[in-house]
């Protein structure tokens, strides 16, 4: 018997399974709500996602690129590469900051006509979502996520203490 077969074996027999993998279950309703999200917003010609980070540089009026990284939890190279999108678009213009190294971002008039067009959508799908759901149960997600990202933070913490 191979080596992964006996790890697998083992996890099995102390009552781990792969099939309540916090990991996987969690990317599984990722994409299952992006999906939701990105067809009741096609209309707006943005994607969930873009309408997230769009959202959030529309409300702020300009942003460091690392500033907004941090904001949306989400790594620079990421962040970068939904950003060129967004640029290539017309939806928001990046600049240097005060010094060289620094990027600012900021929302175009197209950027700011497409969130006016988005959100009503984005209502739209939330509060179906949440009608579905009930409110206990959605403010419960909401409390729970919450608790899960300090969770993940402390982890992370750890980790990088560990190495």
């Amino acid at each position: 018997m191979g080596l992964k077969k006996q790890n697998i074996d083992a996890m099995l027999e102390q009552g781990i399974s792969t099939d309540t993998c916090t990991c996987g279950e969690l990317r599984k309703a990722a994409r299952a709500i992006t999906i939701l999200y990105d067809d009741a917003m096609k209309s707006s010609g943005l994607l969930s996602t873009q309408f997230g980070v769009l959202q959030v540089i529309y409300n702020i009026d300009s942003i460091r690129i690392s500033d907004l990284a941090d904001k949306l939890r989400m790594d620079r190279t990421t962040l970068t590469r939904n950003l060129s999108v967004l640029e290539r678009e017309g939806f928001i213009k990046i600049s240097q900051g005060k010094d060289h190294r620094t990027r600012i971002v900021a929302a175009t008039q197209k950027g700011r006509s497409a969130v006016a067009k988005a959100t009503p959508l984005w209502n739209e799908v939330q509060l179906k979502v949440r009608q579905k759901m009930g409110e206990s149960s959605w403010h419960e997600l909401m409390q729970n996520l919450g608790g899960f990202l300090k969770v993940t933070d402390q982890l992370t913490t750890q980790n990088d203490r560990n190495v």
